[in-house]
């Protein structure tokens, strides 16, 4: 008996505590078309290997912001680019490729090594990703003009277009 006001206190914070799970809203106030999803990897390992995503918009963007892409485990910061169709979201990942050696100068002297970098370390800013998300699924943070509540909205049938490969420069 003597722990029920503890026991009262934690319950009540459990069911009127601030919700960590995202709410998805079910409309949007814009419209995407046929988005995509195309695969790169460059002829050379420094290249590196990633992928684009793009979101073809069909509505006016002015009372809209767009703040971050969720797609396949990834975080991303949109950019909005203008093509012969109208404006794309437009999201690039690249993967980390922490293998690539940088030239190095080895010296008996260390005063002839100060241009050396050192190795990159692997990014410490990693947030859990708070979606379950299926392949073709992305899920696009905004916010509307004049509010401050961040919203989500969920977007089904991202196609996978073909890779795009890009050939090694020939040898001489």
């Amino acid at each position: 008996m003597r722990n029920l006001p503890v026991l009262t206190i934690v319950v009540l914070f459990g069911l009127f505590g601030c919700s960590s799970q995202k709410k998805l809203v079910q409309e949007a106030p814009f419209t995407i078309k046929d988005p995509s999803c195309q695969d790169y990897t460059a002829g050379r390992e420094e290249g590196g290997s990633g992928f684009t995503l793009n979101l073809p918009i069909e509505n006016n963007l002015e009372d809209v912001t767009f703040e971050e892409i969720y797609f396949r485990g990834h975080i991303m910061k949109p950019s909005l680019a203008q093509n012969e169709n109208g404006s794309v979201l437009v999201c690039e990942h690249k993967n980390e490729n922490l293998n690539v050696k940088s030239d190095m100068i080895m010296h008996a002297d260390p005063k002839e090594e100060i241009g050396n970098q050192p190795p990159p370390l692997p990014k410490t800013d990693q947030r859990e990703f708070p979606f379950e998300l299926e392949m073709d699924e992305v899920v696009i943070s905004y916010r509307e003009k004049g509010q401050k509540r961040m919203k989500y909205f969920k977007l089904k049938g991202v196609k996978e277009k073909q890779p795009l490969l890009y050939r090694s420069r020939p040898k001489n």
